[in-house]
């Protein structure tokens, strides 16, 4: 184990404070860096000086099937119709002399309509350029774990009494 105490070791998160905190590991996964964090806790560390900072991220684009017109539309019409039925609530708080139902039902119908007219639309303008569905998330590579500098030295003998850390 390295420990980092130069510029990089404190990446901005609070950037008041940024450069007050000192890399003591860096490990392959979340609950690894959980596991630290939590023997830390066990042994009664002001555990408020600490932070998990993912690093070294990759954008990564999972491709979930292919996308038609008529796919894009039906999509489209469920976050249409979940609108509506938003704004027809919204609307019933104003307006409580009038039937509920109706109200209900014709802003879930509209917004599912505009909905699936909207998406149909877009997704015909995409010209066969982006024929998929996809979803897209940030991977860090690693983990680091980070302590204040005027803590440094006794989490590190916390774990390494734990074994987490070697000596």
């Amino acid at each position: 184990m390295t420990m980092n105490t130069g510029p990089a070791a404190g990446r901005p998160g609070n950037l008041a404070d940024a450069r007050d905190y000192r890399v003591i590991d860096e490990v392959r996964s979340y609950e690894q860096a959980e596991h630290e964090i939590d023997t830390l806790s066990d042994a009664g560390f002001p555990v408020e000086n600490t932070r998990i900072v993912g690093v070294n991220l990759e954008q990564v684009e999972q491709v979930t099937g292919r996308l038609s017109v008529a796919k894009a539309a039906a999509s489209s019409a469920l976050g249409g119709a979940s609108f509506g039925l938003f704004v027809s609530l919204f609307f019933l708080l104003f307006t409580p002399s009038i039937s509920y139902w109706r109200v209900l039902l014709f802003g879930v119908l509209a917004g599912a309509i505009f909905g699936a007219v909207y998406g149909a639309i877009v997704q015909a303008m995409q010209s066969g350029r982006r024929d998929f569905a996809s979803v897209r998330s940030l991977v860090p590579n690693s983990y680091e774990i980070q302590v204040r500098s005027q803590h440094v030295n006794e989490s590190i003998a916390i774990l390494q009494e734990a074994g987490i850390l070697a000596v």
